[in-house]
């Protein structure tokens, strides 16, 4: 398995990331209604998402603890008929404790993770913090207007999607690969990448390099499109053979 790649973030500053999008979770969760519809997670309302993040933060923790896989059928959550109240207040509970322990972690320390790179727990920190990126993002469109995601953690979070995210939901969903090599270029701030599949499997890499489709503009909107979350066609720029981005934007995700 490849090594996984210097990153612009230090855990600590993963974790800070992970304390404020949470945060801003948790206020969407108190705006409510907890059964408002999650449109990136069909069959979800906001209720099942929180409950959702709030499971992952306290299984990724226990990752880091043990090094080891979980076997946790469930943690506690609220009861159903909880208010909006209760929920925000138990998923930012368990963020405090997912946090605490990134910003202390060695990320040379080995852990249990299910992605295909170094199983070592400097993965777990900005996995962490774009997981509730994107669902304290998902959360704010359920219940009204959404909020900026930074461009350096969007630009940060299009890299591990292409290194750790897009590999391990292809492998598991088994999906047929994308056609062509996609370009991926943000105008906000840095980031290129180039993405493709040949007979040796998939690859990637960090450059400026001519592809078969290319996808231009914020970072922000790059990542979403990315994730499924749908795209502004008057923020990102297109180019090339129309069928090969449509593969890679239909690939799996998150």
């Amino acid at each position: 398995m490849p090594p996984v790649p210097p990153v612009p973030f230090a855990p600590q500053e993963y974790a800070e990331h992970v304390l404020a999008d949470t945060a801003r979770f948790a206020a969407a969760v108190r705006r409510g209604p907890l059964d408002a519809p999650v449109t990136a997670c069909p069959g979800w309302d906001l209720r099942q998402l929180t409950g959702h993040m709030g499971y992952v933060q306290r299984w990724a923790r226990l990752c880091l603890l043990t090094a080891e896989n979980p076997r946790v059928a469930a943690f506690v959550q609220p009861a159903a008929d909880a208010d909006r109240e209760a929920w925000a207040t138990w998923l930012e509970q368990g963020a405090e404790r997912l946090a605490a322990t990134l910003a202390e972690i060695d990320p040379a320390a080995p852990t249990w993770h299910p992605f295909l790179v170094e199983r070592v727990a400097g993965v777990w920190p900005r996995r962490q913090a774009h997981e509730v990126s994107i669902h304290r993002w998902d959360a704010e469109r359920a219940v009204g207007g959404t909020t900026p995601i930074q461009p350096e953690l969007a630009s940060d979070g299009i890299d591990e999607f292409f290194e750790v995210t897009f590999p391990r939901a292809h492998t598991r969903e088994r999906a047929t690969p994308p056609t062509g090599s996609l370009h991926v270029h943000c105008t906000d701030t840095h980031g290129e990448w180039l993405a493709w599949f040949d007979h040796d499997g998939y690859h990637f890499t960090r450059e400026h390099a001519k592809g078969d489709a290319a996808l231009r503009g914020p970072a922000e909107h790059i990542l979403l499109a990315l994730y499924h979350r749908g795209h502004d066609a008057d923020a990102l720029s297109p180019v090339g053979d129309d069928t090969v981005l449509a593969a890679w934007l239909g690939a799996p995700g998150l």
